[in-house]
């Protein structure tokens, strides 16, 4: 009971400060608005681009499955996909790969996603969840694909971006 009073007490015998309380020259202390920096809201935009896009791609990769190889062998789509020299052996290793791959590239691109929207609202635990999400992205095809070595673009791209939004962890609540 004694805790409730500790709490209580200070919480009513606070003086309320009102306009009379101030000086006559003096202003009202009022929070200034923080704005975001252009640089962030930029970065943060192409993650919602290019993680939204994985995730829509990834989700109807996983969805449709067990469809895609009828309908890959289907007589208008397998001869529009044989013109195309090396569009042949990239479906048959879409064909080979586990379901999982498919709904572990959507959960890891959601989570990006929601961490870069995290990070729009300067949320600091979006760094984290983003920087977790991109790494994992980079290592469950290494699990997945057979033969699969990483991809030195992708891992340059994404350690520029983590790099851009550490930056701006300091001003992040």
């Amino acid at each position: 009971m004694i805790g409730f009073y500790n709490w209580v007490f200070p919480y009513f015998c606070r003086k309320i400060l009102t306009m009379s309380d101030l000086q006559e020259n003096e202003q009202p202390l009022l929070p200034t608005p923080f704005k975001r920096p252009s640089g962030l809201t930029v970065i943060c935009i192409l993650t919602f681009i290019f993680s939204g896009l994985l995730f829509i791609s990834s989700f109807f990769d996983s969805i449709y499955y067990y469809y895609l190889p009828d309908f890959l062998k289907s007589t208008s789509v397998s001869t529009l996909i044989s013109q195309f020299e090396g569009l042949t052996e990239m479906m048959k290793a879409m064909m080979a790969v586990d379901i999982w791959y498919y709904i572990f590239n959507a959960i890891l691109s959601a989570i990006s996603f929601i961490g870069a929207f995290l990070m729009f609202r300067l949320i600091k635990v979006g760094f984290h969840l983003y920087t977790v999400a991109q790494i994992l992205l980079m290592i469950v095809p290494l699990i997945y694909l057979p033969g699969y070595k990483t991809d030195i673009a992708n891992t340059a791209i994404t350690a520029i971006f983590i790099f851009l939004y550490y930056s701006n962890l300091k001003i992040m609540k």
